[in-house]
């Protein structure tokens, strides 16, 4: 599968983590996936990512294997004449992101 994608919680999570038990475990995997992107989309996950409220902390794993992602800038060009900024091309072949109890995410 290109996502699949997991939430675990009870007894059983606490084999994954401790705090999984009562806050869950999130498991992800990407795999062979290629998009696009605009930039104007990013800045606007901004106000999603910022809260008031500190959350609890859920143990999770995302893994991202043969990933490309491509950012295009969407914005209008400062000079008419300019052809823009190039895409950039983020190419991912084996990457582990991992939330554990304390918090702090962890890159592999």
């Amino acid at each position: 599968p290109e996502v699949s994608l997991r939430l675990q919680s009870g007894p059983r999570a606490a084999a994954l983590s401790p705090l999984a038990e009562h806050n869950g475990f999130l498991q992800l995997l990407l795999h062979s996936q290629a998009t696009e992107l605009c930039t104007s989309c990013l800045a606007s996950l901004g106000p999603f990512l910022e809260d008031e409220i500190i959350p609890e902390v859920i143990p999770m794993e995302i893994e991202v294997v043969d990933v490309k992602i491509t950012l295009k800038d969407d914005t209008p060009p400062v000079y008419p004449t300019s052809p823009g900024p190039v895409p950039i091309t983020l190419a991912m072949d084996h990457i582990v992101v991992r939330r554990r109890d304390d918090g702090v995410f962890y890159l592999t």
